[in-house]
């Protein structure tokens, strides 16, 4: 590799290391100023472009950067299903519900989601990762599953903010730190993550 394409390539990785810096303090910072919480009218739109900016910014990359596109189609597969044993986590919305810091209906919904979504990625991602077999199928559904676990957590919970749905208990707790940091930092990730492994499902028809 010359020594042009090395500065190129170091270029493109300060200005991508860049963008998720300020990805980050943005999403900390609006957390913290409370504008995430209780900001009226168009304000209420910023959690979800929190959570549509960067799959927005990868999808841009992705069909513009041959380079990144190849290193994302080359990502172990294994290792992104597996990344989703994490939302077994997302049981603590049961918790907060117990503690009415969340209403039940997103609780439960994200919860049980998170939780069925990360025993498949324990089984799916093991058996990847061991070299094993999994049917195109298997991960087609459960990669589907995870996704619209996700949409559904999002729309409901942007739902249960709004005057005419939201109770005494409503998920304005969401849009403050540290649960904020889930539906702007952690979500968008995982979501990139499961079109990362629809993207390499097309790849390898």
């Amino acid at each position: 590799m010359t020594t042009l394409s090395l500065q190129h390539c170091e270029c493109r990785l300060r200005g991508a290391s860049m963008l998720v810096i300020a990805w980050l303090l943005g999403a900390v910072l609006l957390s913290a100023s409370g504008l995430l919480a209780h900001g009226d009218g168009l304000l209420r739109l910023l959690m979800p472009a929190m959570i549509l900016l960067p799959i927005a910014v990868f999808a841009i990359a992705y069909r513009g950067n041959e380079a990144f596109r190849t290193r994302v189609l080359s990502i172990d597969t294994g290792i992104l299903v597996i990344l989703h044993s994490w939302r077994m986590v997302g049981m603590g919305f049961l918790f907060l519900y117990a503690h009415n810091i969340l209403p039940g209906l997103f609780a439960w919904l994200a919860g049980m989601g998170d939780m069925l979504a990360a025993a498949g990625a324990m089984v799916i991602g093991t058996a990847l990762l061991k070299g094993k077999t999994v049917s195109r199928q298997a991960l087609w559904s459960w990669n589907t599953f995870g996704l619209l676990d996700f949409i559904v957590a999002v729309v409901v919970g942007t739902s249960l903010r709004s005057i005419y749905l939201g109770g005494t208990v409503n998920t304005d707790a969401m849009a403050l730190l540290p649960l904020s940091l889930v539906p702007t930092i952690i979500v968008p990730l995982y979501i990139i993550t499961h079109v990362v492994i629809y993207l390499q499902l097309r790849n390898n028809q």
